[in-house]
């Protein structure tokens, strides 16, 4: 039997484990079904040893649920990062490590590859053959650690300089902004990382409203901002959080998208075979591959730019369907309810808004989707006099909603328990 290891060599076998402890914390052993129970016991064992201090269970009726307790505005840094920063290495990675930074810092003229195998072979009477140390160098100048440079023929490497701003006053200022970085944007791990380099924490900010568990997904979302950034078509594979269906997309990736109600991020791209664009989300994505050059990536990027003043959130309609036209007819108090009255105008995403008479006000806007807009519809719960769409279904949905709500607390039987309540009949 195969010893176990905490750290980890493919971090997507630990993706879905991870999100779905910190998401669906009610979940049992026997409901992660898509893999065996042994692999369930060695990956929440792996979790729990980066996450200590974070992993709580309780029992329930079906047995042990374990989950991640994570209070984002008691934490001072995403404890999710640990996850990235815990891939294995092997024995010769170790040494390699040391010895190339050792005879570099030893020598900070530089020295060929092969120059270093022989060093390292008579220094520390271990043998690696040039190709070995020279693939581990280039590795290294990928990450910034070595550089590069051609003398004749010769290749020499050498330490990669301090940032410009390292030693400086300035450079305890960076460390704030870099503080920042990594609690907020996208790839905070990035910042997360120079922060443990510089022995250093986040001491400044508090966020009180985290995704976290999106820096599960960074490592798709770098290949996609990779993708966009080069113009190159992708494949991918999505596994759909509802049904469980695994397909592949193949497509020009162009934007990412972000709910500002919830968070979730969205791949944005254009179907070839279809003739359309879609959106995926980001933490359905399996893995993505990139393929070749798209020449048509400016005209399709003109394109979709002219498409999202349609899209209320992230949704381009039904293969089949065309643009839904969606009409509400409010009563808004002028005078004490201004705030309102601001918000359909900020809210309403390129929609129409007319004052047909005092406090009373029209508010069309034509979309994709109207689906995606009833959230906002209910909002105004209270103020809406008539609501008509061409979209039927999505219509009938909220005034469904609303129907149900004046049952619930408007009903006679309702009024009556809350007149006896109060004394009245």
């Amino acid at each position: 039997m195969a010893e176990f290891q905490e750290l980890i060599k493919n971090f997507d076998r630990i993706r879905d484990y991870m999100r779905q402890f910190y998401i669906y914390g009610f979940k049992v052993r026997g409901d992660y079904d898509d893999k065996s129970g042994r692999t369930y016991d060695n990956e929440r064992r792996r979790i729990e040893g980066w996450m200590a201090g974070y992993m709580k269970s309780d029992y329930g009726s079906k047995g042990k649920q374990v989950y991640i307790d994570v209070d984002s505005k008691r934490i001072s840094q995403n404890p999710l990062y640990k996850a990235w920063k815990s891939k294995s290495v092997t024995d010769n990675d170790i040494l390699l490590h040391f010895f190339l930074a050792d005879l570099l810092l030893e020598y900070p003229e530089g020295m060929t590859a092969g120059e270093m195998s022989d060093r390292i072979s008579e220094a520390y009477g271990v043998v690696f053959d040039s190709q070995t140390v020279r693939n581990k160098l280039k590795e290294y100048e990928a990450l910034g650690m070595f550089r590069s440079r051609k003398d004749g023929k010769r290749l020499i490497y050498q330490m990669a300089p301090s940032l410009p701003a390292e030693g400086t006053p300035l450079w305890p200022r960076i460390l704030e902004a870099v503080s920042f970085f990594q609690g907020e944007a996208p790839l905070g791990v990035v910042g997360s990382t120079i922060l443990d380099r510089e022995d250093e924490e986040n001491r400044f900010f508090q966020f009180k409203h985290l995704f976290l568990v999106h820096t599960l997904e960074d490592g798709i979302l770098l290949k996609l901002l990779e993708a966009i950034r080069d113009q190159v078509s992708i494949r991918a594979e999505n596994k759909s959080s509802r049904t469980g269906r695994v397909s592949q997309i193949q497509g020009v990736p162009l934007k990412i998208l972000v709910s500002s109600r919830t968070g979730r991020r969205y791949l944005c791209l254009y179907l070839p075979e279809l003739h359309r664009f879609n959106t995926m989300r980001l933490d359905n994505v399996r893995w993505v591959e990139t393929l070749e050059v798209c020449e048509e990536y400016g005209h399709l990027a003109q394109k979709l730019e002219r498409n999202l003043d349609r899209c209320w959130g992230v949704s381009f309609g039904s293969r089949t369907s065309r643009q839904e036209e969606l009409c509400l007819k409010l009563w808004i108090d002028e005078e004490r309810e201004p705030y309102v009255l601001g918000r359909l105008y900020r809210e309403g995403r390129g929609g129409q808004v007319i004052r047909i008479r005092p406090n009373e006000f029209l508010y069309t806007g034509v979309f994709f989707d109207t689906n995606e807009m009833l959230s906002w519809v209910k909002s105004f719960t209270g103020r809406i006099l008539d609501i008509q769409g061409s979209n039927q279904s999505a219509v009938a949905k909220v005034v469904r909603d609303w129907e149900t709500m004046y049952e619930m607390y408007c009903s006679g039987e309702n009024a009556h328990e809350e007149g006896s309540r109060n004394g009245t009949v």
